[in-house]
């Protein structure tokens, strides 16, 4: 069961990963009070270069890490953010700092959310 738990884990790791190589330019209907940037020609080489160093992920990659979100449906939210905290690769004593948990009992409610994942996964509650 360890062995799932660990792959688990580390699908929820790699949908952080994914989640972060995503293009920031996604639209969520909020606008701005600031005036658009204008950057100078040195700037945009800048940003030109740091845009083809970041690899958008495949589609491949993005319907797995959809997946991993829609299997945090199962959890209630304070399960949720141990389990999003833990795949983007904080500590365990970071994690119970942000969270004001001793360091054992977030290890504890981190393991229990991702077997419950798991469990529903086995009775077919979520695919």
């Amino acid at each position: 069961m360890d062995k799932n738990i660990d792959q688990l884990a580390q699908r929820y790791r790699d949908a952080w990963l994914t989640a972060k190589r995503l293009p920031s330019g996604i639209k969520l209907g909020h606008s701005s009070g600031w005036p658009e940037m204008i950057f100078d020609q040195r700037e945009q080489i800048r940003r030109a270069e740091r845009e083809v160093l970041s690899v958008r992920p495949t589609p491949d990659d993005e319907e797995r890490m959809l997946e991993c979100i829609r299997w945090l449906a199962v959890l209630v939210d304070e399960d949720r953010k141990l389990v999003w905290l833990r795949a983007s690769g904080l500590a365990w004593r970071a994690i119970a700092q942000r969270t004001g948990m001793p360091r054992s009992s977030v290890h504890r409610r981190w393991h229990r959310a991702l077997l419950a994942v798991l469990l529903r996964q086995s009775h077919g509650e979520i695919e």
